[in-house]
Protein backbone atom coordinates (compact mmCIF):
# COMPACT_ATOMS: atom_id res chain seq x y z
CA UNK A 1 0.00 0.00 0.00
CA UNK A 2 1.34 3.40 -0.79
CA UNK A 3 2.05 6.14 1.84
CA UNK A 4 0.39 9.33 1.70
CA UNK A 5 2.96 12.50 1.33
CA UNK A 6 2.19 14.96 3.63
CA UNK A 7 4.30 18.67 2.75
CA UNK A 8 5.38 21.45 5.78
CA UNK A 9 4.21 24.69 4.13
CA UNK A 10 8.24 25.48 2.72
CA UNK A 11 7.90 22.33 0.38
CA UNK A 12 5.05 23.73 -1.45
CA UNK A 13 6.64 26.94 -2.15
CA UNK A 14 9.42 25.33 -3.71
CA UNK A 15 7.29 22.85 -5.85
CA UNK A 16 5.52 26.35 -6.96
CA UNK A 17 8.81 27.79 -7.66
CA UNK A 18 10.00 25.07 -9.50
CA UNK A 19 6.69 24.89 -12.12
CA UNK A 20 6.92 28.55 -12.30
CA UNK A 21 11.04 28.62 -13.53
CA UNK A 22 12.53 28.56 -16.89
CA UNK A 23 13.27 25.09 -18.35
CA UNK A 24 16.41 24.12 -16.21
CA UNK A 25 13.41 24.22 -12.99
CA UNK A 26 10.62 22.76 -14.86
CA UNK A 27 13.23 19.70 -15.49
CA UNK A 28 14.52 19.62 -12.00
CA UNK A 29 10.74 19.64 -11.05
CA UNK A 30 10.01 16.33 -13.32
CA UNK A 31 13.01 14.94 -11.22
CA UNK A 32 11.55 16.17 -7.61
CA UNK A 33 8.36 14.35 -8.93
CA UNK A 34 9.78 11.32 -9.71
CA UNK A 35 11.74 11.16 -6.86
CA UNK A 36 8.28 12.08 -4.47
CA UNK A 37 6.53 8.87 -6.98
CA UNK A 38 8.93 6.20 -5.86
CA UNK A 39 9.28 7.66 -2.21
CA UNK A 40 5.38 7.54 -1.98
CA UNK A 41 5.64 3.13 -3.30
CA UNK A 42 8.55 2.72 -1.32
CA UNK A 43 11.02 4.69 0.60
CA UNK A 44 13.63 2.21 0.12
CA UNK A 45 13.56 1.92 -3.88
CA UNK A 46 17.10 1.94 -4.53
CA UNK A 47 17.47 4.72 -6.82
CA UNK A 48 16.33 7.22 -4.05
CA UNK A 49 19.74 5.95 -1.62
CA UNK A 50 17.84 6.81 1.48
CA UNK A 51 19.83 7.16 4.33
CA UNK A 52 19.18 8.62 8.17
CA UNK A 53 20.16 12.21 8.10
CA UNK A 54 21.66 13.41 11.31
CA UNK A 55 20.79 16.50 13.13
CA UNK A 56 18.48 17.91 10.71
CA UNK A 57 17.52 21.94 12.15
CA UNK A 58 14.16 22.57 13.78
CA UNK A 59 13.65 18.80 14.41
CA UNK A 60 13.53 16.87 17.84
CA UNK A 61 17.20 14.51 18.07
CA UNK A 62 14.99 11.63 18.78
CA UNK A 63 12.67 12.12 15.44
CA UNK A 64 14.64 10.28 12.77
CA UNK A 65 14.98 12.07 9.60
CA UNK A 66 15.57 10.20 6.02
CA UNK A 67 17.63 11.73 3.30
CA UNK A 68 16.80 10.47 -0.34
CA UNK A 69 18.37 11.29 -3.91
CA UNK A 70 16.30 13.59 -6.61
CA UNK A 71 19.55 13.48 -8.77
CA UNK A 72 23.32 12.02 -8.36
CA UNK A 73 26.41 12.94 -9.89
CA UNK A 74 25.19 16.54 -10.32
CA UNK A 75 26.28 19.83 -9.30
CA UNK A 76 24.23 20.87 -6.28
CA UNK A 77 22.42 17.54 -6.42
CA UNK A 78 18.89 17.80 -4.74
CA UNK A 79 17.46 15.82 -2.13
CA UNK A 80 14.23 15.31 0.01
CA UNK A 81 14.30 15.79 3.52
CA UNK A 82 11.44 13.58 5.04
CA UNK A 83 10.16 11.85 8.40
CA UNK A 84 7.67 9.04 9.14
CA UNK A 85 4.03 9.93 9.96
CA UNK A 86 2.18 11.36 11.49
CA UNK A 87 0.19 7.98 11.65
CA UNK A 88 0.48 5.22 10.14
CA UNK A 89 1.36 5.30 6.26
CA UNK A 90 2.26 8.80 6.14
CA UNK A 91 5.29 10.13 5.01
CA UNK A 92 5.85 13.85 5.94
CA UNK A 93 8.28 16.00 3.63
CA UNK A 94 10.18 18.64 5.63
CA UNK A 95 12.76 20.20 2.79
CA UNK A 96 13.54 19.60 -0.92
CA UNK A 97 17.03 21.42 -2.34
CA UNK A 98 20.45 20.97 -2.64
CA UNK A 99 22.36 18.47 -1.10
CA UNK A 100 24.70 21.20 0.80
CA UNK A 101 21.63 21.55 3.77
Amino acid sequence: MPYQLKNVPGVQKTLDALKNGDADDQAKLEKVRKALRLLRQDPRHPSLNTYPYQNFPGVAKDVKVWHSYVENKTSSAWRIWWKYGPGRGVITILTIGPHDL
